[in-house]
Order: structure tokens, then sequence, then C-alpha cells
């Protein structure tokens, strides 16, 4: 028992959320043994998914440095690493992949989309996911792969629009109704993480009506996705939460719609120019898929899978 991992630890030693653990361990990609309702992971076990993924992970299960990073060439014989921003379509996406191509998967970890940014950044995976609104240019996404990507070629591609708002309980009780509710002390919210593109978007408006933060019921009680954050709410844990329709939908919740934004997904052109790529772009495309995106509610598939922005 002392010497199995849960996996919080595990999730550490990846450097990802550990609800992508969970996924990992549900999709049979990482072998756990079950104790009561909890799961632990062997080390040996972890180490050995390490090793046959090596590329795909900055890390180790030793203190070792010589890891390489995401190669220019994606293998063929190694999943695609996805990193960014939680999104229920992504979640379909991910599923859709892997049923249609059972040797080209895609591993999402659900990092927020700063940090998506910055594992591209590092060479810790081949695809960013993000929905960054810039204050001083009132763009998603572009301005910040410029920042981060000085000098490097990259391409932004469109993945879907979708609408952004607030999530209340059935009925709205509180009556709650735009951004301005945050100010009101009867208002406990739950907030996402830092680097999230959620949270970028609330601390934008807060800070255009001239809200303090630090003045808000649990703004620092954090979920990492959107499931998450419709989940505490929903348990009554919260009075709201910033979030997408289909989260809303998702967990019987009701949706107030504030604003459209723009989910992009980033990538290196070498990546573009790949198998991987292509795959994934005709999963994005098929009628079966943006059926079931239609299903979630919420979004716009207009240019989706074309390259809005190229990024020297």
């Amino acid at each position: 028992m002392e010497e199995l991992l849960t996996p919080e630890e595990a999730a550490e030693i990846l450097k990802i959320s550990k609800y992508t653990i969970y996924e990992m361990v549900k999709r049979g990609e990482l072998p756990a043994t079950r104790i009561g309702r909890k799961i632990r992971i062997d080390p040996r076990d972890l180490e050995m998914f390490v090793q046959s993924s090596k590329g795909q992970w900055d890390c180790r299960i030793e203190d070792e440095d010589d890891v390489d990073p995401v190669t220019s060439e994606p293998d063929r014989n190694h999943p695609v690493l996805f990193t960014g921003s939680h999104d229920l379509s992504l979640d379909h996406l991910v599923r859709f992949l892997n049923n249609r191509y059972p040797g080209g998967r895609m591993i999402p970890a659900f990092v927020g989309s700063m940090e998506g940014l910055l594992h591209l950044y590092h060479g810790q995976a081949e695809i960013a996911g993000c929905h960054l609104l810039d204050e001083e240019t009132g763009l998603y996404n572009i301005p910040y792969v410029k920042r981060i990507f000085m000098g490097e070629k990259l391409y932004v591609i469109r993945f879907v629009q979708r609408v952004q708002g607030l999530m209340v309980e059935p009925g709205n009780p509180k009556g709650i109704r735009d951004w301005s509710d945050f100010s009101r002390k009867d208002i406990t919210m739950v907030n996402r993480q830092k680097g999230a593109g959620t949270r970028v978007l609330l601390d934008y408006h807060l800070k255009q009506i001239g809200i303090d933060s630090s003045s808000i019921k649990g703004y620092e009680h954090t979920e990492t996705t959107h499931y998450g954050a419709a989940a505490a709410v929903s348990r009554g844990e919260a009075d709201v939460a910033v979030g997408i329709e289909s989260a809303a939908r998702a967990m019987g919740l009701e949706f107030i719609p504030l604003a459209r934004e723009n989910y992009d997904l980033v990538m290196r052109r070498e990546f573009v120019q790949s198998e991987k790529w292509s795959q994934i772009r005709q999963t994005m495309l098929s009628d079966s898929f943006k059926e079931k995106i239609t299903q979630l509610g919420g979004y716009e598939m207009k240019d989706m899978g074309e390259i809005v922005e190229e990024v020297c």
C-alpha cells in the first residue's frame, strides 16, 4: 500500500491533471489497482508508461534529465499529446479519434490555456488548445501565441466557437444576471485555475466594471474543468460559476449567456504537415462528430479545421 501512488502523486510526476490520470486508467492506457473505492498506481507501471511514451512526457520516476522532448517529426507509434484548456467538444474528439484510429490515439492533459501554450513551447506536446482573451486588442489567442513563440513558425487553427456565461442552479434562485452580480455579498462562486481562459475572461470583466476579486466569496475555490465547476454548483458548494453552455446543460444547470469566444488549436508547422494531424482534422470534419457537438449545445463550427493565423 505504501509503495503505490495515488492519482494525485502520479499526476504530479507526469505534470498533468489528476483528471487526466483517471481518464488514462479508464481507457486502459495506465494500469491501476482498485482498493475499495480508491485507485492506486504501481510506480513500475508508471515508469513503463513513461518509457513506452518516451518523447511525449518531460518527466521520469527517478531524478534523470535525459528524456527527449517531442520531436519535430511525430512518431507514428506514439499517441498525440494534447495540452491546454478543457472543453467538452475536445473530450468527444478524443473519443472519436481513438475509436477511428486505434493506432493514432490522442491523450489530453487539461491544464489551462496558458499552461497549454507553455507546454507546447517547451516541446512537451504537439497540440495546445486555448481561448485566451487579450485585453489590449480584444482578440483571442493570436496575441498570446505571437508573444510566447517569437521567431517560431506556428499555426492557429479554428476548432469551435462557443458561448461562455454563468452557470447557476435550476430556477436561478438568487436571480443572478450578469458580471455585476459578483459584487453581491450573498453570492458564492467557484472559479477556474490561474491561466485558464475562463478565468482570464472573468478577470477582464471584473476589471471593466471595477470589482475587486479579493472581495468575492469563493474566488480562490478553483476547479480545473468546466465539468468540475458545474458539479460544484450542482452540489450546492457555490451559487455560480463561469463556464460554457454545454457543461451547464450536461449538469442540469441554468445558463446565462454572456460572451462568445474562439477555442483554437495551436501547433507547429511540422505537426500540421503530419499524417496524425490529417487524421485528427478528418475526424473533426466528419458528419458524425459535428452532429455530436451540435447535440451538446452552445457551439458553432464555422471554419472548423481551418488555419486562422500563420505565426512567424
